[in-house]
């Protein structure tokens, strides 16, 4: 063999080698998509020793295969990423002074909940400084410090700014691995319960919508609504969307607050690698092959 044959040869394994790479690098910089997946029976306890083969998730309709499938509970403490993160979201942008003592109570009762091996944090609508982390010292200094709206009815507080605050939430959370994280608001609806939007009736609030889902999907974090009135507000808001739940008022909010900790502490871990789609959001599907089974989890995704 000539030595120009040979030159060739190389550089044509080399260009071989070189697209190979970047195949697998591009592969690799897909995103594996996570998804906290909470299931509980008739009784509202979570149900245990269920199997991947359990599972049927799909992403805008069409089915994907799990890569991962990890099953968590608050007590396993040896597990990598065992701990839960929670963000307590004051509302004092339109809570009224006389709500300011149940606020605090069940603000209070939340925060005690928390094990060594969790992150807790309390943040209040308008103090812009209050930061997703500390400790629980710090969390409970701020819930003592909460004041409720200095001016009722005042103009902060738009869907905008909420969703604003999630999306700053999630990328600050983002890092934080792979634990279970739920940024649960108590309030009114105006603050803890925003409404979805399309890009027909969002008007300039549906780019923030779109960060918002994307940036919680992205850290895997869902939101949980604790009002504290009983009104009746959309399904299909913000906290469906990440796999969050509703909670109205009620005359004893200890089992409910209880429940919000269960399920940060029981559920599945399901990774898959997302099909390709140049869409803004996708829809996503999760199904468990079990009768009488509640199945809680994310339902959009941004690209």
């Amino acid at each position: 063999m000539s030595g120009r044959t040979v030159v060739a040869a190389a550089l044509v394994a080399f260009l071989e080698a070189s697209s190979s790479a970047q195949k697998t690098r591009s592969f690799q910089n897909v995103d594996l998509v996570d998804v906290d997946v909470v299931v509980t029976d008739g009784d509202g306890r979570p149900v245990t020793g269920l199997t991947k083969e359990d599972f049927d998730i799909r992403e805008d309709g069409k089915p994907v295969t799990l890569q991962t499938f990890v099953a968590r509970t608050a007590t396993d403490a040896a597990a990598d990423d065992a701990g839960r993160t929670m963000v307590i979201l004051l509302d004092d942008v339109t809570m009224p002074r006389e709500s300011v003592n149940a606020v605090k109570a069940i603000a209070t009762y939340l925060a005690l909940q928390a094990r060594q091996t969790d992150d807790l944090s309390v943040i209040r609508f308008r103090e812009f400084e209050d930061e997703p982390f500390g400790d629980r010292e710090l969390a409970l200094t701020r819930i003592s410090e909460y004041q409720g709206a200095l001016v009722r009815y005042a103009p902060a507080g738009s869907p905008e700014d909420v969703l604003k605050l999630v999306s700053s939430v999630s990328r600050k959370l983002e890092s934080t691995g792979r634990r279970r994280k739920i940024l649960v608001c108590i309030g009114s609806p105006r603050i803890c319960s925003v409404a979805q939007l399309s890009q027909f009736n969002g008007g300039s609030f549906y780019e923030d919508w779109i960060d918002a889902v994307g940036a919680a999907a992205r850290a895997n974090l869902s939101v949980y609504s604790l009002l504290a009135v009983p009104q009746r507000v959309s399904d299909e808001g913000l906290v469906a969307v990440t796999g969050g739940t509703v909670f109205r008022g009620a005359s004893d909010f200890r089992p409910i607050l209880d429940r919000i900790w269960q399920d940060a502490g029981h559920h599945y871990l399901l990774g898959y690698w997302p099909p390709a789609s140049s869409k803004e959001l996708h829809s996503i599907s999760v199904k468990v092959a079990r009768k009488g089974v509640h199945v809680l989890a994310r339902r959009l995704r941004g690209n």
